[in-house]
C-alpha cells in the first residue's frame, strides 16, 4: 500500500504536503467523475473503517480541489493501528478481485442505471 508521501493524483500533479499524514498509507480514492465501481469501494471501505460518521483518530478521509475534475477525495489510515490491518486486507482484495463488495456495487450500478435512464427521458420529454 502507498504512503501518502508518494502519493499524487496525476502523474501531472505535485504532491501536496499535509503535516503529520505523510506516513499514513492511502487506501482508494474517488473523484467528481468516479465510477460505480470507485463509489461503491470508497463507501464501503468508509464504512468499514467508521468513517461514515466523520474522521476518526486512525483514519480520515482527505478532501481536495483539483484542476481536471473539481475535486477528489482519498482514505488516509495510520499505519500500526487496527484500522491500517484493516486497510491492508481491503487493499489485497482490491487488487486481486478490484472490488470491496459486489452486493454493494451492483446496487449502486443499478441506481446510477436508472437514473441515467430518467435523466435521459426527462431531456427527451424537455
Amino acid at each position: 500500500m502507498k504512503r501518502y508521501k508518494d502519493f499524487k493524483p496525476t502523474s501531472f500533479d505535485k504532491h501536496i504536503e499535509i503535516e503529520d499524514r505523510e506516513d499514513w498509507f492511502v487506501l482508494c480514492g474517488r473523484n467528481r467523475d468516479s465510477e460505480p465501481l470507485y463509489e461503491s469501494n470508497f463507501r464501503v471501505a468508509c464504512d468499514s473503517l467508521g468513517l461514515d460518521e466523520g474522521d476518526t483518530e486512525n483514519a480520515e478521509v482527505a478532501h481536495f480541489t483539483h484542476w481536471a475534475n473539481g475535486w477528489f477525495e482519498i482514505i488516509l489510515v495510520r499505519p500500526e493501528t487496527k484500522e491500517a490491518e484493516l486497510a491492508k486486507e481491503m487493499h489485497e482484495r482490491l487488487e486481486e478481485d478490484g472490488v470491496l463488495d459486489e452486493d454493494d456495487y451492483l446496487i449502486l450500478r443499478m441506481e446510477r442505471s436508472e437514473f441515467d435512464e430518467d435523466d435521459e427521458t426527462e431531456s427527451q420529454e424537455n
